[in-house]
């Protein structure tokens, strides 16, 4: 009786096991993903790279137009005018240097008299000055 039993059990596990790799093999032929090598992924997530950031990586390979060159001078010679202005008020006077030495070498500083002061900066063939009596720097050289 014994090896009845045996041999059921072993029926039924037999039986068990092959239902079982039946419904394993449904269950992945049901589900098919995309397989993806590395590079794939890798040239994915470059392209997406690129993508969103193809302004940068044009202007890494490019040279910048004169009117950004333009701005650029613009808002150094702004913050320049600041902080001249902010010396003036501090000290009563205008400086006889510009305050902020980082920004020496690209501008020059020209007292012309107690309360007025001219800026000029200079990039390739872009000029632009500010005149502290005017609110806005403008460009005097080229083209504009």
């Amino acid at each position: 009786m014994n090896d009845k039993i045996e041999h059921l059990v072993r029926e039924a596990e037999s039986d068990i096991n092959s239902r079982s790799k039946k419904n394993a093999k449904k269950d992945r032929s049901q589900i098919r993903l995309p397989k993806f090598s590395v590079a794939m992924v890798i040239w994915l997530v470059a392209i997406l790279l690129a993508a969103f950031q193809f302004e940068s990586v044009v202007s890494t390979f490019s040279e910048p137009t004169e009117n950004e060159i333009q701005s650029d001078l613009e808002g150094i010679l702004t913050t320049a005018a600041g902080t001249i202005r902010s010396y003036e008020i501090s000290n009563g006077s205008l400086p006889p240097l510009l305050p902020n030495p980082a920004i020496r070498g690209l501008v020059k500083y020209e007292q012309i008299n107690a309360v007025r002061f001219r800026l000029e900066a200079t990039i390739g063939d872009v000029t632009v000055e500010l005149d502290s009596s005017s609110l806005h720097p403008n460009r005097i050289q080229g083209p504009q």
